[in-house]
């Protein structure tokens, strides 16, 4: 446990460092005009961009160099890349397959993990550098709420919500077609991404009904989950979840602690939302993260009536890391949204170390692929 927060504070360091250039940056623009400001904005650009590639590498390097870390990497991946080089399929999804196809004609199976391990930090980083100016915080947030390590067991999941999270904040931009185009492939790294399909189309609802939308949802799941279950029993058959209808993953599991952080999180929206009477805004992506929460919120409240129901909440949960910090802005300023993100961190920090980081993801102990015998 202990390397993993040293890596944490190492690439939150390093992203306070990117942030600090930022605001360089900013300061050289107000104060400075000419060749002096261009040299100053140079200097800090590269410093920043130095900065964010460190605090990327140490996460990739600590995800790309592990072995047997993460239940799935036994379980799963490995055994799914010798299926392969003794020429069967593996039972992936279409694009997930490809990928496992290319990698299992090396014979060292640890540059497959190595690659989803860029792959998938590589998206999150530039996602949220798309969104967000300053990255220190949404790096936080994205390694305290257990995604990072979460990606060590889930990796086909995970690669497929990197890719669903550039897609998303392509949409914010107005985007289409690369929207379009990573939500699909999103779809085709794993068929559980089908789920944001319907989210992404809600993009073009009117503000006031994504509002509307967002309250009447938790609602529903929490009256309406006998449909629920009939619908995702309709859809998932002939997909490869059908399997999970009735077997030993169906037996009606909840992580409680999951509907208590998404309530507290959708409940601190909807204050902020309606305090600071953002309603009158009609901004578009202000409502969109709500709606997003909302989605997190009913999808924990409806993990009875899905077998892995929880697989569904990462995708609209991981959205916390860039939701998080923009409501919170709205609400305080200076030293006090700082404290306030701080107290968040440090809570979502608390609830890893004493829930998912002891469960069955199996991420500890740590194994170094050089010194696979050592344990940390």
């Amino acid at each position: 446990m202990l390397l993993y927060l040293i890596t944490f504070a190492v690439a939150i360091g390093f992203a306070f460092c990117s942030d600090l250039c930022q605001r360089q940056i900013a300061v050289a623009k107000r104060e400075l005009a000419g060749r002096d400001l261009w040299n100053a904005v140079t200097a800090a650009k590269i410093g920043k961009n130095v900065f964010l590639l460190c605090s990327a590498a140490v996460l990739i390097l600590l995800s790309g160099l592990r072995y047997d870390t993460g239940v799935d990497y036994y379980y799963s991946y490995v055994p799914s890349l010798e299926t392969v080089r003794a020429g069967s399929a593996s039972h992936y999804d279409p694009l997930f397959n490809f990928i496992i196809a290319c990698f299992a004609r090396l014979q060292d199976n640890q540059w497959f993990f190595a690659a989803m391990a860029l792959y998938t930090v590589g998206m999150i980083y530039f996602g949220i550098c798309r969104r967000s100016e300053y990255i220190a915080i949404p790096v936080a947030l994205y390694l305290v709420s257990f995604n990072y390590l979460r990606s060590f067991c889930f990796v086909a999941q995970y690669v497929a919500l990197a890719t669903f999270f550039v897609g998303f904040t392509a949409l914010l931009k107005k985007k289409w077609i690369p929207a379009a185009i990573l939500i699909v492939l999103a779809v085709l790294l794993h068929q559980s991404a089908i789920i944001v399909v319907p989210f992404v189309l809600m993009y073009f609802m009117r503000t006031r009904w994504m509002m509307v939308v967002s309250i009447l949802l938790p609602v529903f799941a929490l009256l309406g989950q006998g449909a629920v279950r009939v619908i995702f029993v309709m859809f998932g058959s002939g997909t490869r979840f059908d399997y999970y209808f009735g077997s030993e993953y169906d037996m009606g599991y909840v992580d409680n602690t999951l509907i208590l952080i998404n309530f507290a999180v959708f409940a601190m929206f909807l204050f902020v939302y309606y305090m600071t009477q953002a309603y009158r805004e009609h901004d578009r992506n202000l409502s969109f993260y709500m709606l997003a929460q909302s989605f997190a919120l009913s999808f924990s409240l409806l993990q009875s009536v899905i077998p892995l129901g929880y697989r569904f909440v990462w995708f609209f949960m991981f959205l916390q890391c860039l939701s998080i910090p923009l409501f919170l802005k709205r609400m305080f300023s200076g030293a006090e949204y700082y404290v306030i993100n701080t107290v968040v961190i440090v809570l979502f920090l608390v609830w890893m170390i004493l829930y998912p980081l002891q469960g069955s993801s199996n991420v500890l102990p740590y194994h170094p692929i050089f010194d696979p015998m050592s344990s940390y």
